[in-house]
Order: C-alpha cells, then sequence, then structure tokens
C-alpha cells in the first residue's frame, strides 16, 4: 500500500509539473478591449510632403484658422498619418489661430466616457497647443466665437520628437449629444512657431 500510495504521488507531481513548465502566468492575460464613442487616427487623410500641405477634410470636422489662410493638414512617417501645424511656415507678419475640432459626438448613450489622444512638438519654441470642449457649437466657422469653450488639462510634451499621451481625461460628466473637442493652434511667423503634430483622438466608453 505504500508503495502505491508514494507511486500515485509521484505520478501526480509529474504531471503537474508537465502542465504547468510551460505556462506562464501572463498566457492568461486576456487583453484589454476598448468600445469606442469616437477614435480618429487620421488614417484616411490624404498627405503632403515637404512646402506642400493638404488641409485636413475629414467628415465632420472643422479646419478653420480665424486669423490667417493655413489649415491643419496631414503628414506620414514611418507609415503613420497624423495631423500638423506649425507657424514657421506662415507668411512674414502673419498670427494663426487654426482651430481643428472633431464632429459632433454623442455621449447621451454611456458612461465612463474618458478622452485621450497624443501630441509631438518639433523645433519647440512656445508650446502653441490648447485644447477645448464644447456643447453649444452648431458645426459653423462663425459659430467658434460664439460657441462657450472650456479648456481640457491634459499632458503635454516636454521634448522634442515623441509621440506623448494626453493620459485618460475624464470627461463623463458631461452628457450631450453635441460634444465636440477643438484643437488649436496659437502662433505667429514673429512668435511661436512649433511644430505640432496630433494624432489618436479618442473617446472610450463603458
Amino acid at each position: 500500500m505504500k508503495m502505491k500510495f508514494l507511486k500515485t504521488i509521484f505520478l501526480l507531481t509529474l504531471s503537474s509539473s508537465v502542465l504547468t513548465s510551460c505556462v506562464g502566468d501572463d498566457d492568461y492575460v486576456i487583453p484589454t478591449v476598448f468600445e469606442y464613442a469616437f477614435n480618429e487616427g487620421f488614417e484616411t487623410s490624404p498627405t503632403g510632403s515637404g512646402s506642400v500641405e493638404v488641409p485636413i477634410t475629414l467628415d465632420g470636422w472643422v479646419n478653420y484658422n480665424a486669423t490667417s489662410t493655413r489649415l491643419w493638414h496631414a503628414r506620414t512617417y514611418s507609415n503613420n498619418i497624423y495631423a500638423e501645424f506649425s507657424s514657421n511656415f506662415s507668411a512674414t507678419g502673419s498670427n494663426d489661430e487654426a482651430w481643428l475640432i472633431t464632429p459632433a459626438i454623442d455621449l447621451t448613450k454611456s458612461t465612463g466616457e474618458a478622452l485621450s489622444f497624443v501630441t509631438k512638438t518639433r523645433y519647440s519654441n512656445g508650446y502653441p497647443l490648447t485644447v477645448l470642449v464644447s456643447t453649444n457649437y452648431d458645426g459653423t466657422t462663425a459659430g467658434i466665437g460664439t460657441a462657450t469653450w472650456t479648456p481640457i488639462t491634459f499632458t503635454a510634451p516636454t521634448t522634442n520628437d515623441v509621440f506623448v499621451s494626453s493620459g485618460q481625461i475624464d470627461i463623463s460628466a458631461i452628457e450631450s449629444n453635441n460634444v465636440r473637442i477643438a484643437f488649436k493652434y496659437k502662433g505667429s511667423k514673429a512668435g511661436i512657431t512649433t511644430t505640432l503634430q496630433l494624432d489618436n483622438v479618442k473617446i472610450t466608453k463603458n
């Protein structure tokens, strides 16, 4: 009986080691799957290169410069497309207040919403970007000046040439079917000329 008992223990130990020796904890990690109320990576935007700029004209977006003519445009690098603006390429004596505004986003049918995006600076001589949210903007260029815009606090790059996440920005208190996120670049040929790149604008939801 003792021998049978020891043999049973041995076989159980052996089978246990075989089953677990090749399986790590990571093999059981289930990847997080997000649901999005909004998700834009600018991947369908035609891109320019060099001095050729192709303005972003995505459906529902508003791309407008309140003080000059140049607009946010799409660029590509390492097979990634992103939005970009820089006053470095504006005319001498000009100022830029360049707005890139999302389509209306409905947050009335979801909960736990969080906004995120990534930004990168190049040739920085000051930070040019403000991010704002509105629930009463009517989608017209004239309406930009009359809408109520609330600034959003986010994490900005502190060094050049690295995309930095804004962090997960809690916007779950906003209950509206007309939520607009605006990215406003403010600079001038004689002032801030930093190149600002923007990508992966997302709103996750529960």
